[in-house]
C-alpha cells in the first residue's frame, strides 16, 4: 500500500511537471539556463584549474590559447594575465548572490511596511507614503551609488543598497493589494472575536499578500544583477580583486583594442543571465497571478 501510494505519489508530479512545462516553454528555458550558470558558479573550483587571482599567463591571451602550465584557457586571459572563464565563473557567484538576496530582503520588509501602512491607516500611511513618495523621485541608480560611495564598497553594502531598491517599489505594491483585504470578511471576523492587530497582520494578511510578494522577488532579481553590474562599471561597485560581472566590464575598457573579448563576454553574461531570469519571473507571474490562470 505504501509503495503504492509513493508511486501515485511520483506519477502525479511528473504530470504537474509536464503540465508546468507545456504551459510555460518559455519559463522552462529561462529556469534551464539559470540553473546551468547556477551550477557553473557553485562548483567552478571544479570546472577549471585556475584560481581568480592567479596570474596564469601572459596578458591578452586570445580564447583558446595556452596558459603557462599548457592548460587551455577557455576564453583567454585579461589584461594582468589571469584566466577569463575563471573570472566569469566567480563573477555569476557575486552577481547571483546579490541578485536573490538583495530583493528577498527588500521585499520582505516593504511587504511588512505596506501591510502596516494600509492596515492602520491614517497617520501611519501618510508619513509612510509620503517617505516612499519621497524616494521614488529620486532616480534609482543615484540612490545606489549614494549608499555606495558613503558605506564603502563591499558585498554587505551593495546588498543592503539594492534591498532598499526593492524596498521602496514593494511598500506602494503591498499596500495597493492590503487595502483590497483590509475590509474583507474575514479580517472584520477577526477584529470581532478581539484578534490582536499583530494577529490580523501575521497571521491573516501577511500570508494573503505572499503571492505578490513572491512574484515581486522573482522579478527583481534580474533588475538586482543589472544595478550591481551598473555599479561595478561605474566603480562605485564591488571593489576588485573580488570579481564581479561589472567591475570586468569596468577593467577592460581601458585597453579594448588589445582584448575586445574581455567585455564581450561579462556583457554576454550579463544578458543571457538577465533573459533568463525575465523568462522566470514572467512565468511566475503568471501561475501567481489569479487572473492569469483560467486562461492557460
Amino acid at each position: 500500500m505504501t509503495l503504492q501510494t509513493e508511486s501515485s505519489k511520483k506519477s502525479e508530479i511528473a504530470r504537474s511537471s509536464r503540465r508546468l512545462i507545456r504551459q510555460n516553454p518559455a519559463g522552462t528555458v529561462g529556469a534551464f539556463v539559470v540553473l546551468i550558470i547556477l551550477l557553473g558558479a557553485i562548483f567552478a573550483p571544479f570546472i577549471t584549474p585556475f584560481d581568480y587571482e592567479t596570474f596564469a599567463s601572459s596578458r591578452y591571451t586570445k580564447p583558446m590559447g595556452n596558459a603557462m602550465d599548457g592548460s587551455l584557457m577557455l576564453l583567454g586571459s585579461d589584461n594582468l594575465g589571469r584566466d577569463q572563464f575563471t573570472r566569469l565563473l566567480y563573477g555569476a557567484r557575486i552577481s547571483l548572490l546579490v541578485g536573490f538576496v538583495s530583493p528577498i530582503i527588500g521585499v520582505a520588509i516593504g511587504s511588512l511596511l505596506g501591510i502596516v501602512s494600509a492596515y492602520y491607516g491614517k497617520w501611519t500611511d501618510l508619513l509612510l507614503q509620503r517617505l516612499t513618495d519621497t524616494l521614488l523621485i529620486l532616480p534609482g541608480l543615484v540612490i545606489l551609488m549614494t549608499v555606495t560611495a558613503s558605506f564603502g564598497f563591499t558585498i554587505t553594502v551593495v546588498l543592503l543598497a539594492l534591498a532598499l531598491f526593492s524596498m521602496i517599489g514593494t511598500i506602494r505594491v503591498v499596500r495597493s493589494h492590503v487595502l483590497g483585504l483590509r475590509g474583507a470578511q474575514f479580517i472584520d471576523a477577526q477584529r470581532a472575536i478581539g484578534s490582536s492587530d499583530l494577529r490580523v497582520i501575521f497571521i491573516h494578511l501577511l500570508p494573503n499578500t505572499l503571492p505578490v510578494a513572491v512574484v515581486l522577488v522573482a522579478v527583481g532579481i534580474a533588475g538586482a544583477i543589472v544595478a550591481e553590474a551598473q555599479l561595478s562599471f561605474l566603480g562605485l561597485g564591488i571593489a576588485p580583486p573580488v570579481p564581479t560581472w561589472g567591475n570586468m566590464l569596468n577593467g577592460a575598457q581601458s585597453r579594448f583594442d588589445l582584448g575586445p573579448h574581455l567585455a564581450i563576454w561579462p556583457g554576454i553574461f550579463i544578458s543571457v543571465t538577465v533573459l533568463g531570469l525575465n523568462l522566470v519571473g514572467d512565468a511566475v507571474r503568471d501561475i501567481m497571478d489569479p487572473r492569469l490562470r483560467g486562461r492557460q
